[in-house]
């Protein structure tokens, strides 16, 4: 009876340690079969090859994926989900735009903002989708939308500490160079004081949306486009 009893606690503990473990790192093999039907998805989609670089299981909306990388650019890298409700949706299309705006305009974003801490591209997340036709995806310089842009910030700086002629400055000689590149990309230059920094908060920042870009004609423009939180 005791080895029963024994036997019996063992099992429950056994499956509550499985049931722990799947709640977090889901079910293996629907990670492996969730991250197979993807990659089919993926490759009917855009009609090229991708390598599934690995699984995933999102513990907190219970959501299975992978990280995958197109086969003729192993530089990039992008995941992709499929939801309980059986949709699916990936990233690859924001994870190109990124891509091609770090080779042809963040190099001249640093040199311009050299002195500041965070020169990066970045986009909305999750408009890929409308933003491709017949699996073409198009370029950082076609999307409708609008939503790239340029995240530039300086740290532990209140704005009243600025040089705002320098800063305006600096903003209108990308905003030059954009006119030359792209009729989409936007500029977002941030300050953060050492109180903001703490509480990871921004105190103010200049924000120009690429459909604004061609408005501007001179410095004195820029002002117009600060944001003051």
């Amino acid at each position: 009876m005791k080895k029963k009893i024994i036997l019996g606690l063992s099992l429950v503990a056994i499956l509550v340690c499985l049931y722990l473990f799947i709640s977090f790192f889901g079910n293996p093999i629907k990670k492996y079969t969730v991250s197979q039907e993807l990659l089919n998805i993926l490759e009917e989609k855009y009609d090229e090859k991708f390598i599934l670089v690995k699984s995933s299981y999102n513990w907190k909306f219970g959501t299975y994926g992978g990280v995958y990388q197109p086969e003729k650019n192993k530089n990039i890298q992008f995941t992709a989900e499929k939801y309980q409700t059986g949709n699916y949706s990936d990233y690859y299309p924001e994870e190109i735009w990124l891509y091609e705006m770090d080779k042809e305009l963040i190099p001249k974003a640093k040199e311009i903002f050299s002195d500041y801490d965070q020169v990066q591209a970045s986009t909305v997340w999750g408009i890929g989708s409308d933003e491709v036709k017949d699996g073409e995806i198009p370029t950082y310089k076609d999307i409708s939308s609008g939503d790239a842009f340029q995240k530039i910030k300086k740290k532990k700086v209140d704005y009243s500490d600025v040089n705002k002629e320098e800063v305006e400055q600096k903003i209108f000689t990308l905003v030059q160079f954009l006119k030359e590149k792209s009729n989409t990309v936007g500029i977002m230059v941030a300050f953060d004081s050492p109180e903001e920094v703490a509480a990871n908060k921004e105190e103010g920042f200049y924000n120009i949306a690429g459909e604004n870009i061609r408005d501007i004609s001179n410095v004195s423009d820029i002002k117009k486009y600060f944001i003051e939180l």
